[in-house]
């Protein structure tokens, strides 16, 4: 079965129950949208990995989260750092008590569904690193 389907101006992808967000971005990115892009998204997951950047001591501290979520809100980009495909999404999540969670979204696990709708840049952009930030960021 075919998990895309193409617009003219955007795709839908349906990343099925099992398949990790992140790979499944970065493998659809390498086939279908070479330039990159923009993507949104909801969906049900079985377990994920959220991360908050503190920009002071310029680290990650990162939390795993091993049971059933709502996927509420999926929001990133797609860019290109020395040749290889950059994949940065930040995520809401819901629990069965309906409290949210969010963050960076480091890896995620579809539990049921995840229904994304990305929208491919014209022209590959570039992320550079940023000394102020200690993070690699869009170089326009």
């Amino acid at each position: 079965m075919k998990h895309f389907k193409k617009f003219k101006n955007f795709y839908i992808l349906k990343i099925p129950r099992g398949k990790e967000i992140q790979k499944s971005i970065e493998e659809f990115s390498k086939k279908q949208a070479k330039n990159g892009g923009f993507f949104v998204g909801i969906g049900a997951l079985e377990s994920a990995k959220l991360a908050h950047y503190n920009v002071s001591n310029k680290k990650y501290s990162s939390k795993n989260f091993k049971k059933p979520l709502e996927l509420t809100n999926l929001t990133g980009n797609v860019c290109f750092s020395e040749g290889k495909i950059i994949v940065h999404s930040h995520a809401t999540l819901a629990d069965r008590n309906l409290k949210t969670i969010s963050g960076h979204l480091v890896e995620a696990q579809v539990s049921g569904a995840c229904e994304i709708i990305f929208f491919p840049f014209s022209q590959k952009i570039e992320k550079a690193y940023d000394k102020i930030t200690g993070l690699k960021l869009m170089n326009l």
